[in-house]
């Protein structure tokens, strides 16, 4: 079967890719164009691939496509299928920018996010859960690690992306409801669980006709300022209790908010993160508040070089890991408190945290890594089309 993928230098391209290359029943070739193609690059695209086609194309959070849908549409007529895998809000680029969204029976929607799939299909778009993973060639095991801190947080402040999306006409309009935001902070504050756009539809009173933002626009803000507050609350409760034990490892941004000597912008996703991984006793992961329900990579990055992780409690941990039990391979929390009293004694407790840490390592290079997941994707393709 030939398969295209589309490369544009999007957050699990590298992934992909290598996973693609290793099938030897596929015939894959990759295109390199920009993430959002003018009409210029989708006519370049497209005689490169003169001949190859029909094929499966598979692009991640529609990296390659231009927003008018004309390149898919292209393809399509050409006997093509698609298979778009999201890591992201699907709809994020809708909303904001004005892409051009339509259901179609050529084309399958994948996400890494469980609950995004009933919002997909209530628009009448194919959708399937597909979470993320990991590529073990990047975070290599080490059966001798040396232990720098106790504990670290690995992640972008997200500051960029609110001003990207808080500009100054959202602003005036949000502060025309700032009681509603208050109330979904205090609500997600006090249970990380709580589905925000769930809880705004359910008060829908209390921000309907209060502002000229069109609805899907306002839940999304909403949503995301109150993920944003709480990630960077929570990391500076923990900066200020650990102090000299605690390093955020991350963009500059984080430098506002906790001592600039607990920040650290040296690591590189593809190249050293994972020694920050091995030589940490704790890595926390807080999950952005648009995974409601599933995981980030960071649970299975640190887990195949065999590093401990301590993460807040979502619904799909237990149904991919063991989070009790003498068998144990994930560790959840629920509030600050929890996570505090964790870190304390998982920090002192090294027999117990690194055989949690061995048992996460065996599962996700048994059944996590991206080389599964593109086999669960081209399976469902199959089914789909029977190619």
């Amino acid at each position: 079967m030939n398969v295209v993928f589309l490369s544009s230098h999007t957050f699990l391209t590298k992934e992909v890719e290598n996973a693609l290359r290793k099938r030897t029943d596929l015939t894959v070739k990759t295109v390199q164009i920009p993430q959002y193609p003018d009409p210029a690059s989708v006519e370049n695209a497209l005689d490169a691939l003169s001949g190859f086609l029909p094929a499966l194309v598979i692009a991640i959070n529609d990296a390659g496509f231009d927003y008018t849908g004309e390149f898919q549409k292209r393809l399509i007529e050409k006997g093509c299928r698609i298979a778009t895998w999201y890591h992201d809000y699907p709809f994020y680029e809708e909303q904001f920018q004005g892409r051009v969204m339509r259901p179609q029976k050529e084309s399958i929607c994948f996400t890494s996010e469980e609950s995004f799939v009933d919002e997909l299909t209530a628009r009448g778009f194919n959708a399937y859960f597909l979470p993320l993973a990991v590529d073990p060639s990047y975070f290599p095991p080490d059966n001798n690690p040396h232990f720098e801190r106790d504990v670290s947080f690995t992640g972008n402040s997200s500051s960029l992306f609110i001003d990207t999306i808080i500009t100054e006409k959202r602003s005036i309009e949000v502060e025309k409801i700032l009681p509603v935001l208050g109330l979904i902070k205090k609500t997600y504050y006090q249970n990380p669980m709580t589905d925000i756009r769930a809880l705004l539809l359910l008060n829908r009173a209390q921000w309907e006709n209060k502002t000229t933002l069109p609805e899907n626009e306002l839940l999304f803000i909403l949503e995301w300022l109150c993920g944003y507050f709480y990630r960077r609350d929570f990391i500076v409760a923990i900066a200020n209790r650990y102090q000299n034990t605690f390093m955020c490892y991350g963009d500059a941004d984080w430098q506002h908010f906790i001592k600039p000597d607990q920040v650290s912008t040296e690591a590189c996703y593809y190249t050293t993160l994972h020694q920050y991984y091995k030589s940490t006793k704790v890595n926390l992961n807080i999950n952005r508040i648009q995974i409601r329900t599933s995981f980030t990579q960071r649970i299975f990055d640190c887990s195949a070089c065999g590093a401990f992780v301590l993460t807040d409690r979502r619904a799909m941990n237990h149904h991919y890991f063991k989070t009790s039990g003498p068998d144990q391979e994930l560790v959840e929390f629920s509030s600050l408190d929890e996570c505090c009293k964790l870190i304390d004694y998982f920090a002192t407790h090294d027999q117990e945290r690194i055989a949690i840490a061995q048992r996460a390592q065996k599962k996700v290079l048994a059944e996590h890594t991206y080389d599964l997941r593109i086999q669960q994707l081209l399976t469902h393709c199959k089914q789909q089309w029977g190619i």
